[in-house]
């Protein structure tokens, strides 16, 4: 395996400021793991928030979302193997976690959400309010989408993922991707039009 910036075999650096497996692409971690652990540490490192994200925005629950990054992580060891690399291994964690994490919605019936989802911290008690009134708003708009708007919305906003690898999750042509996520904004336009 050789790292796509050195050509050197991706393997740990030294260095008292690097990460040790930094110079490695995350396929190349990927195929690592199986013969050393920390490898996959790395890839855990750089795309453990992504995931815990993705599973909380589904969940709505801190504790659940956490269980779910696990078992994505895990999930994903185990077929480490069997990734064929037609996507990123990105949007493959992506699409691991969001499948676990309407699994547990549709298995559990109801949990304690998290109130604070995604809303910015404010200090001003009266732009606090409007605020939250503003991300209720929001997320009320984006719920009355159809699912195929909704999703690739969620997963450029959001997730903050590139058209590419939205495509790639999904299995969408990027055209597609784009198109539906442009109609989604338009269509979300009516519902915020007091926020402007």
């Amino acid at each position: 395996m050789t790292s796509p910036q050195n050509g050197e075999p991706c393997a740990p650096s030294a260095g008292p400021t690097r990460t040790v497996w930094e110079d490695c692409s995350d396929l190349e971690l990927l195929r690592a793991a199986g013969d050393r652990l920390e490898a996959f540490g790395e890839l855990i490192r750089r795309h453990q928030d992504f995931v815990y994200g993705a599973a909380k925005r589904i969940v709505r629950n801190r504790a659940i979302a956490e269980e779910i990054t696990h078992e994505a992580f895990l999930r994903a060891f185990r077929a480490r193997d069997d990734f064929r690399g037609d996507a990123s291994v990105r949007s493959w964690l992506y699409r691991i976690a969001t499948n676990l994490a309407k699994n547990e919605v549709t298995r559990r019936k109801e949990w304690p959400t998290d109130r604070d989802l995604d809303q910015p911290v404010e200090t001003d008690p009266g732009r606090r309010l409007q605020t939250e009134e503003l991300v209720i708003d929001v997320r009320a708009a984006i719920e009355q989408l159809p699912e195929k708007l909704r999703r690739p919305l969620v997963m450029r906003e959001y997730d903050e993922m590139s058209y590419a690898e939205i495509a790639d999750a999904t299995g969408l042509p990027l055209n597609t991707v784009r198109t539906r996520i442009r109609r989604a904004r338009r269509a979300l336009r009516p519902y915020l039009e007091d926020w402007q």
